[in-house]
């Protein structure tokens, strides 16, 4: 049994979501690639945290939306490269995030990306940034079942 996930508290729902997505436990992608284009073409440098968020979630997407808990459910896309060419979104967001951000994703139809700080805290943002989650596990929930 993978204790790592033993230990994530999710809901149901956002298990057969991400299930569905191609997720499993220890589903593992490699990074490399991402990494590479991401520094090449803006400069990104890549963190830890966001090494392990990408190596198990990235590639998956949801376009599951309509009313969730407290907000409607956001579809997403964890794709780093949706914000290939957008380096300097991301300089503004980390500096109002108060962190560095590295791109992991976007959500909302491409309206808002998501990025995650070196400790694990998950950022929403565009014009301007808004903590997601304190970790990763705890932002996919969000956006999945659509809590504020």
């Amino acid at each position: 049994m993978d204790t790592s996930r033993a230990s994530r508290l999710w809901s149901a729902e956002t298990d057969r979501v991400l299930r569905a997505a191609g997720w499993y436990p220890g589903r593992t992608v490699p990074t490399a690639e991402w990494e590479r284009v991401l520094h090449e073409h803006g400069g990104f440098e890549i963190h830890e945290a966001a090494r392990l968020f990408l190596a198990e979630f990235g590639g998956l997407a949801c376009e599951e939306r309509g009313p969730g808990r407290t907000m409607a459910r956001m579809g997403f896309r964890l794709d780093p490269l949706a914000a290939e060419w957008d380096d300097e979104i991301f300089d503004v967001l980390s500096e109002e995030a108060g962190a560095y951000l590295y791109p992991v994703g976007e959500a909302d139809r491409r309206n808002s990306y998501l990025g995650i700080a070196p400790d694990g805290k998950v950022y929403i943002g565009m014009d301007s940034v808004t903590l997601l989650a304190d970790t990763g596990d705890e932002a996919l929930e969000k956006l999945i079942e659509g809590i504020r």
